[in-house]
């Protein structure tokens, strides 16, 4: 055998090694391994997909804790670490001085928990509506932390006559029922803490620092007053009284139109009016000048009624009339 055929003989086994070697490799070995850096890359897909979850909720968390964290740091409500039984009752003996019939007070006993301790009061009694709900309002927003619990209110109306104007007013008189809870003893960072701020002109502690709390914004308290009065009927047996002495429209007379303006004179006065200003039982709508008339919209006692007035002149050019005569100058 030739060298040529000893070296073609080596080249076609070196061939059929390596062919035989792909063979296996592209057709046994890389299937398994392919899938394998498949389902690896899936893996790391989803983990990663889960790394982006909880950072997602990692910082909702954070935005909601520092929300939770801020409102607890702007807390207003002091609980005493003592408190006595007669300091209780006398405070709610002031806040019922004036508009009650009669304000009760029984002492229902006291709880101690691990974070605080209670007073515990049942309230009876009978007051203006008005009065009562300035009570709640102070028991509930005052410094102190105190809650009103089962509220319970009925009524009775009553036309009664101020001292001072000597005029009938109608209030409404409930008789209710609550139980009064007074928080004392709290656990350590429960009551609000005084801010040290920088504050001008105040008792100041080393350092230039002061221990009084900052003032509650009123902005962020619930009215001082009541919106609407829910015992107050919506169709009265009796039209409310004239409490502030507007223009009786029944009563008043029309003397003139001037400007854009109704001039009445009402209890002795003249009184000017204007569209939208108040009178008794309601608001002036309309003055035309061009037909001499005043319309207005009143509530009498829950029935909504419009009444027309009109100059009574005699003659429509006419546009004043008062107690003067005027005369034409005498050259």
């Amino acid at each position: 055998m030739t060298n040529i055929v000893q070296n073609i003989l080596v080249l076609v086994a070196c061939w059929l090694l390596v062919s035989g070697a792909g063979v296996y490799v592209t057709f046994f070995e890389q299937p398994g391994e392919l899938e394998r850096l498949e389902k690896a890359e899936k893996v790391a897909k989803l983990k990663k997909a889960e790394v982006a979850t909880l950072l997602a909720e990692e910082a909702a968390t954070r935005q909601r804790a520092e929300e939770v964290i801020r409102r607890w740091r702007s807390r207003y409500k002091i609980i005493p670490a003592k408190m006595e039984d007669h300091e209780v009752v006398g405070y709610l003996n002031d806040l019922s001085q004036s508009g009650f019939k009669n304000f009760d007070i029984v002492f229902n006993g006291g709880q101690k928990t691990r974070d605080y301790s209670t007073f515990t009061y049942a309230v009876t009694g009978r007051g203006y509506f008005t009065d009562l709900y300035r009570v709640v309002w102070e028991l509930e927003n005052n410094r102190n932390f105190y809650r009103v619990r089962d509220l319970k209110l009925s009524h009775i109306d009553l036309m009664t006559q101020n001292k001072d104007t000597r005029r009938d007013e109608l209030k409404v008189m409930v008789s209710f029922t609550m139980n009064v809870d007074a928080y004392f003893g709290g656990a350590r960072g429960l009551s609000a803490e005084p801010v040290l701020e920088d504050l001008d002109g105040k008792r100041e502690l080393p350092g230039g620092y002061t221990n009084e709390l900052p003032p509650v914004p009123r902005q962020v308290l619930p009215d001082e007053r009541p919106a609407i009065n829910p015992f107050y009927p919506i169709i009265m047996e009796k039209i409310p009284p004239n409490t502030e002495h507007l223009v009786d429209l029944e009563e008043a007379e029309l003397v003139s139109l001037v400007g854009g303006k109704a001039v009445y004179k009402w209890d002795g006065e003249y009184v000017v009016l204007g569209v939208g200003d108040k009178v008794y039982l309601g608001q002036i709508v309309l003055i035309d000048p061009t037909k001499d008339r005043v319309l207005a919209r009143l509530n009498k006692g829950g029935i909504i009624d419009e009444v027309e007035m009109h100059l009574q002149t005699g003659e429509r050019y006419r546009q004043a009339l008062g107690p003067y005569s005027l005369t034409p100058v005498q050259n």
